[in-house]
C-alpha cells in the first residue's frame, strides 16, 4: 500500500491501491490526464525532442569560437555558454577582491549621444550556495559587485592616456552579436526557441503520418453539453498529432467524422521541412549548411558560394563582437586576450595537427597576431 500524506499535518496514511483499481479510480485519473494533454497540447514526445534540440543548439553555438588569455576561472566553453544564455557580458577587474570577472550587467546611470551605456554595474550569475560558508562568501562578493559603478570603455586606450581609474573602475562589454536599437541583446537561447519549437513538431507529425497513413480521424461522441465544436476539434487534431494519437474523441452536436482527409503526405516532406529549419537555425550562427531550400539534385558551385557568403556574414559579426572587446581589454590591462574561430566551425585544420578538432585553448599558445594588435605581450 502506498503512503500518502493527508496534508493536514497528521502524518502519512495508507490506502489500498487494489481498491482504487477495482473501483475504476485509477482509470478515471488516467483519462483526465489524457484529456488535459489533448486540450493543452502536452506531448512527452514533442517535449523530449525539443529538449534534445535545445542541447544541440547550445552545442553548435558555444563551439563556434575559442578564447585565449582571459585571466578568469572560466573555460572557453563556459564563456560562450554565458553569452548563449545572456546575450552580452562585461569584463572588469574588482580591486577589493583582486580578481577579474566576466558577468552579466545592468545600466547604472546615463547613456551617451548614441544611446550606448556610459556606466554599468555587474550582476552575479548565481544565487549562492547551500553550504553556509559558501553562501556567506557569495553574499560578500555579491554585495561588493552590487556597489560597483563601472565606466564602459568603448574604444582602445593608448598607453599614454591610461589612468589608474581605468584599471579599477572600468568595464568592457562583450556581445554575442551586434545589438539593434536597444543596448541589451536578446539571448540566443531565447531567439532560437521558436525555430526549435517548430522543428520539434515535425518528428511527431512524421510518426503519426507513417503510423496511420490517413491522418487523424475524429468520431462523434454523444454529449448534450457540447459547445465550440469546430474550435475544439481543430485544437484536438493538432494536439493529437503531436501526441501520435490517430483517433480523438470530439464532444460535438454535429456529425464530424473525418477531419483531415484520406490523403497521406510523403514522409520525405517532413524530413525536408525539418532539414530546412535546421539549416536556417545554423545560418543564424554563421555555420555552413545546405541553405533554407536544400535541393535534391547536385548543388552547383555558384549556388554553394551564395549560401556560404550568406552565413559567413553572421559568423564574422559574432567574431568581430568578440575580438574588438579583446583589443580594448588588452589596451587597458596589458593582457593577451583573444578570440578566434574554432576548427569545427571553419571545417579546416588551422593548427596543422592533422585533425579538424579543437584542443583546450588553455593548453595552446596564444595566437601572436591576435595578442599583439592591442598592445599585448610580445
Amino acid at each position: 500500500m502506498p503512503l500518502v500524506n493527508d496534508g493536514k499535518g497528521k502524518g502519512p496514511k495508507m490506502f489500498d491501491a487494489e481498491l482504487n483499481r477495482k473501483t475504476g479510480l485509477n482509470q478515471k485519473i488516467k483519462q483526465v490526464n489524457e484529456n488535459m494533454a489533448l486540450i493543452f497540447g502536452s506531448s512527452k514526445s514533442k517535449d523530449d525532442i525539443r529538449r534534445l534540440l535545445r542541447i544541440i543548439d547550445e552545442q553548435d553555438a558555444i563551439n563556434r569560437y575559442k578564447w585565449y588569455g582571459l585571466p578568469v576561472d572560466l573555460s572557453s566553453l563556459e564563456i560562450e555558454r554565458l553569452l548563449y544564455y545572456k546575450g552580452s557580458l562585461c569584463f572588469f577587474f574588482c580591486e577589493p577582491l583582486k580578481k577579474f570577472f566576466i558577468t552579466p550587467y545592468a545600466l547604472e546611470g546615463t547613456i551617451d549621444f548614441y544611446g550606448r551605456f556610459n556606466y554599468i554595474h555587474p550582476v552575479p550569475m548565481a544565487s549562492g550556495e547551500d553550504v553556509e560558508k559558501g553562501k556567506s562568501k557569495y553574499d560578500s562578493q555579491a554585495a561588493i559587485l552590487s556597489q560597483m559603478k563601472l565606466k564602459v570603455v568603448k574604444e582602445v586606450i593608448f598607453e599614454e592616456d591610461l589612468t589608474y581609474d581605468d584599471l579599477v573602475n572600468s568595464a568592457v562589454i562583450i556581445r554575442d552579436y551586434t545589438n539593434q536599437l536597444s543596448q541589451s541583446n536578446i539571448a540566443r537561447s531565447t531567439l532560437n526557441e521558436g525555430i526549435l519549437d517548430l522543428m520539434s513538431d515535425y518528428i511527431p507529425f512524421l510518426t503519426t503520418n507513417l503510423m496511420t497513413g490517413t491522418g487523424v480521424t475524429g468520431f462523434r461522441v454523444q454529449d448534450s453539453t457540447a459547445k465550440d465544436e469546430v474550435k475544439e476539434a481543430a485544437s484536438a487534431i493538432y494536439n493529437a498529432a503531436l501526441s501520435k494519437n490517430p483517433y480523438v474523441a470530439i464532444t460535438s452536436g454535429i456529425d464530424i467524422q473525418e477531419l483531415t482527409g484520406s490523403k497521406r503526405n510523403n514522409a520525405e516532406d517532413y524530413l525536408m521541412a525539418f532539414q530546412s529549419l535546421d539549416n536556417f537555425r545554423l545560418s543564424t550562427y554563421g555555420i555552413a549548411n545546405g541553405g533554407v531550400y536544400e535541393k535534391k539534385q547536385h548543388i552547383l558551385e555558384s549556388e554553394n558560394a551564395i549560401n556560404y557568403s550568406t552565413v559567413m556574414s553572421a559568423f564574422e559579426d559574432g567574431l568581430k563582437n568578440r575580438q574588438h572587446p579583446c583589443d580594448i581589454i588588452n589596451s587597458i590591462w596589458g593582457l593577451s586576450a583573444w578570440c578566434e574561430p574554432s576548427e569545427a566551425a571553419l571545417g579546416a585544420d588551422t593548427n596543422g595537427d592533422g585533425l579538424v578538432v579543437d584542443n583546450d585553448p588553455a593548453t595552446e599558445e596564444i595566437p601572436v597576431e591576435g595578442a599583439n594588435e592591442a598592445g599585448g605581450e610580445e
